[in-house]
């Protein structure tokens, strides 16, 4: 059903569909690929159901395997080449692949690629088949399989695709790793709405204008610390030559600031903020026109067919933490029941899942979602909560200030203080930060302040790398 949607439909239409630049392909040529590497699986003994740990490399050829996966009803799991040798260790003893391609096997030199005899009849797999296991970078302990089945990847494409609008005459731009939901995704999106791929690897973000206006790209997926750094490095001087109908962004909250300054430089491209989780993929997407809910700083409404609420919800501010309950949430983790995973749960009456996302949100009276922190993102100090995402948010506003992030450091005292991170070019910003703090709450007047003037680092999706941070803090490297 999936591989069907995703390709066997298309194989009349002979536009160029995916592209790396100096290779291309249309629908049936890449069909015939696939089916050559999915005779190169057989060869190889595997079977529907058995797992194909790939370890990315460039992405046209990582695309052609994951299709061919699907199209064998084998079960891919993507892993980063830059994960450190240990973990990918224990990604291997969780989901025991059948097979490891990270370059000592090629199956390009052993699959044979004929266009006419590769397109033929093939088995059709039910909606409930396991697509992929994605780990997550996960928290104070080993990274959790997140586990995507057919029926999951063909609603959250197509409701993603019904909200932004994706059509066969739209350009999508991915740099984004393909082991990161938000990119892998784009694969699925594109092909299912008959939109053309373009694929870039390892670019300078200088190059990422030239490819914009090259390509003639219409959706341009990111996250807004790339964005941030695209237009430092001078983006937006070339923004009369793009031809970008949206940039969407998820991963971290989008700045204010940030989209002040992309409006004004593009009028005609939307702003286009999303919410979700490799768990529940999709939950919340901007609507294009509205402007007003996009500068209020929500991140959307839910895809039509996704259920949301807030439990432990506060009286005074109305902000608790998020459920979403729909066909956008995944199988559950690899080898974890659902009742010991503490996130994932099934309703007995009605059969649908649900999530406990550990995000607070407030929603308002049109169900516009408000992202306001992460549960384990609280820092208790004295016996006080603090929501770090708030402290963030106070820092952003400062003028200079063009990163900031807030996690808890252990204290002996207080059993944790706040540690403030700064990214920003003129030291004088460190003393207003810090006269910032001194206007709040005694409980967080001892609150560390560490200014970098370098960029933070990030993690393997891109996202602030904020455990290297306290690394680096703890270290004296800050």
């Amino acid at each position: 059903m999936l591989y069907w949607k995703l390709i066997e439909s298309h194989l009349a239409d002979p536009r160029i569909i995916i592209s790396n630049g100096s290779q291309e392909y249309t629908f049936r040529q890449l069909h015939a690929r696939v089916r050559s590497y999915g005779a190169f699986f057989r060869s190889r003994g595997l079977k529907a159901g058995d797992r194909v740990l790939i370890v990315d490399r460039e992405p046209l050829e990582t695309v052609v395997l994951l299709l061919a996966c699907i199209s064998e009803g084998l079960v891919f799991v993507p892993v980063n080449r830059h994960m450190r040798p240990e973990d990918r260790d224990e990604i291997v003893k969780s989901c025991t692949p059948a097979l490891i391609l990270d370059g000592t096997v090629d199956p390009a030199a052993e699959a044979v690629w004929n266009e006419e005899t590769c397109v033929e009849d093939r088995k059709q797999y039910p909606e409930d088949t396991l697509v992929y296991i994605i780990y997550t970078s996960g928290t104070g302990g080993m990274a959790k399989g997140v586990c995507g089945s057919q029926k999951q990847i063909l609603f959250c494409s197509d409701a993603i695709n019904r909200r932004l609008g994706n059509n066969s005459g739209d350009r999508i731009l991915c740099s984004l790793p393909l082991t990161f939901d938000y990119g892998l995704y784009q694969v699925f999106l594109s092909f299912m709405s008959g939109a053309q791929l373009y694929l870039s690897s390892g670019e300078m973000l200088q190059r990422i204008p030239y490819l914009l206006k090259k390509w003639k790209i219409t959706a341009f997926p990111t996250l807004p610390t790339v964005a941030a750094l695209l237009v430092r490095t001078g983006f937006l001087d070339h923004a009369d030559n793009f031809y970008l109908r949206y940039i969407s962004f998820t991963g971290e909250v989008l700045p204010l600031p940030l989209i002040q300054t992309l409006r004004e430089a593009m009028p005609r491209t939307s702003v286009i903020p999303m919410y979700g989780m490799t768990e529940c993929k999709r939950v919340a997407i901007m609507p294009a026109e509205r402007m007003d809910k996009l500068m209020a700083g929500s991140c959307g409404l839910p895809l039509d067919g996704v259920k949301v609420w807030l439990i432990n919800k506060e009286e005074d501010t109305g902000i608790g933490e998020l459920v979403v309950e729909g066909p956008n949430v995944m199988e559950g983790y690899w080898g974890i029941r659902d009742e010991d995973s503490g996130v994932f749960e099934s309703d007995k009456e009605n059969g649908k899942r649900r999530v406990y996302t550990g995000d607070l949100f407030r929603i308002d009276s049109e169900g516009f979602l408000y992202f306001c922190g992460r549960r384990n993102g609280i820092i208790k100090i004295r016996g006080y909560r603090v929501n770090g995402f708030r402290i963030e948010e106070m820092m952003r506003k400062i003028s200079g200030v063009k990163e900031a992030a807030v996690t808890g450091l252990p204290d002996q005292v207080t059993g944790e203080h706040a540690a403030v991170f700064i990214y920003a070019d003129d030291a004088a910003v460190k003393r207003a930060v810090e006269e910032t703090i001194r206007q709040m709450p005694f409980y967080l007047q001892n609150t560390e302040v560490f200014l970098l003037h370098t960029p933070f680092p990030r993690n393997r999706n891109g996202k602030t790398d904020i455990k290297k941070l306290c690394v680096m803090a703890r270290e004296g490297l800050i």
